[in-house]
C-alpha cells in the first residue's frame, strides 16, 4: 500500500511518513545531546538546558516519546473499535501503562518506596534502588500480561502476527529503557569517576529508546490504526 513499508512473515506494515519523521526527530535530538553531552564532560559548569536532555521528563526527547505511546495507543483502540477483537485493546492498556509509568516515574518513585521499606538499601546501598525499579517493572509487566494472554487466545492468525510485529518493537524498548539502563547503574556504581562511559549509556538508553519508539508507532498505526478487513478479525474463544 502506498506510504506504507510491508514487514516479512505477516508482521504487518510501517507507515512511513510517521517512521521517516519521528526517527529524523530522533536523529538530530540525539546529535544535539550528544553535542552538549561531550561539552559537559569537558566542562561540568557547561550549561545543558532541560529541554535538550535525554532524560528530563519534560525535554523534547521526553515529550516526543510521550507522543509516540499515544498515538500508538490510539491506533490499537482505533482496530478494537473496528473489529471489537480484545488483543489490540489490551496492547492498547499497556502502552497506557508504558507512557504513565514512564511520565510519572512510576518505577523510580516505586523502587525508593521498596528499597527503604525492605531495608535492602540498609543493606546494600544504592544498588537497592535499581532492585526495587525492576521489581515494580516486573509487577507492571505481570499486571499487563493478563489481559494480553486472553486476547491471544481469541486472537486470528493475522492478528497475531502483526502483534508479534508490535511486540518486537516494544521489545527493543524494553531493551533499552530497562536493560541498558540497568548496566549504566551497574556501571556507575563500579566506576563512579567515569563519566564518559556513563555518557555512552546514557546515549545507547535514550537514542536507543527512542528509536523503537519511533518504528513502535510506525508499526502501530500501520498495521492496526490503518488496517482493512479482517486484519483483526477474532476467532472464537479457545476452550
Amino acid at each position: 500500500m502506498n506510504g506504507m513499508i510491508a514487514l516479512p512473515w505477516g508482521l504487518g506494515r510501517l507507515d512511513r511518513r510517521l517512521l521517516l519523521g519521528f526517527v529524523a526527530l530522533d536523529l538530530v535530538l540525539l546529535a544535539v545531546g550528544v553535542r552538549y553531552g561531550i561539552a559537559v564532560a569537558r566542562d561540568p559548569s557547561a550549561h545543558w538546558p532541560d529541554l535538550l536532555q535525554f532524560d528530563h521528563d519534560w525535554g523534547l526527547a521526553e515529550m516526543a516519546n510521550y507522543l509516540k505511546w499515544s498515538i500508538a495507543a490510539v491506533a490499537l483502540l482505533l482496530a478494537w473499535r473496528r473489529e471489537r477483537a480484545v488483543l489490540p485493546a489490551a496492547i492498547a492498556l499497556t502502552l497506557c501503562v508504558a507512557v504513565l509509568d514512564d511520565a510519572g516515574r512510576l518505577h523510580e518513585r516505586g523502587g525508593v518506596i521498596l528499597a527503604l521499606a525492605s531495608g535492602l538499601h540498609a543493606r546494600i546501598g544504592s544498588l537497592a534502588f535499581q532492585l526495587g525499579e525492576l521489581a515494580v517493572w516486573a509487577g507492571l509487566g505481570l499486571a499487563c500480561a493478563a489481559p494480553i494472554w486472553i486476547g491471544w487466545r481469541r486472537a486470528g492468525a493475522t492478528l497475531r502476527r502483526r502483534a508479534i510485529g508490535l511486540g518486537a518493537c516494544f521489545a527493543g524498548v524494553v531493551l533499552c529503557a530497562v536493560g541498558i539502563d540497568t548496566l549504566h547503574v551497574l556501571a556507575g556504581l563500579a566506576w563512579p569517576d567515569r563519566p564518559v562511559l556513563g555518557g555512552l549509556f546514557m546515549i545507547a538508553e535514550g537514542g536507543g529508546e527512542n528509536l523503537f519508539l519511533s518504528l513502535l508507532v510506525a508499526q502501530a498505526v500501520g498495521s492496526f490504526g490503518r488496517g482493512g478487513p479482517g486484519l483483526s478479525a477474532p476467532e472464537p474463544a479457545r476452550p
